[in-house]
């Protein structure tokens, strides 16, 4: 034999998908973040996804899953976490960003997941004003490679 067993055999591969809501509740995340002071603030609206995208990969390579609170922004790190304010409610949700987006009109800021959108009240208004208060940034981003 040339080496351990482990290296003989090709990497077995976890076929099987994540559960839904695995992911922190937003009442875990409020926990931790309650008293954070916002690093950053932006306004403008937030929409969210459809069930349609329950399962695909994000741009950060998980899955979506509706019953996680995640959303997706143009342009901050994933691993993100925010806290977004329905303006005309008052109410909160905590949120990490996954994926990127919203793709559409400029005024909106935010895509939340299914359940993010629940715990706001806008599954019925489909698009309401937040505010987006950024608590802690994500991990800094690895510098792409540039080919020759």
């Amino acid at each position: 034999m040339s080496g351990p067993a482990h290296r003989s055999r090709p990497a077995e591969r976890h076929t099987e998908p994540p559960k839904a809501g695995s992911g922190p509740s937003s009442e875990q995340l409020a926990q931790r973040y309650a008293r954070t002071r916002a690093l950053a603030v932006q306004h403008g609206s937030a929409s969210y996804y459809s069930d349609a995208f329950a399962g695909r990969s994000t741009a950060s390579g998980a899955p979506y899953q509706p019953h996680d609170f995640t959303a997706a922004h143009r342009n901050l790190t994933f691993g993100t976490v925010l806290r977004v304010t329905r303006r005309d409610s008052g109410q909160s949700v905590y949120v990490r960003v996954t994926d990127r987006g919203p793709f559409g009109p400029r005024g909106r800021i935010v895509d939340l997941s299914r359940a993010a959108a629940e715990h706001l009240g806008m599954l019925r208004a489909g698009v309401v004003k937040v505010k987006v208060e950024i608590v802690e940034y994500g991990p800094p981003r690895k510098p792409r490679r540039r080919r020759r």
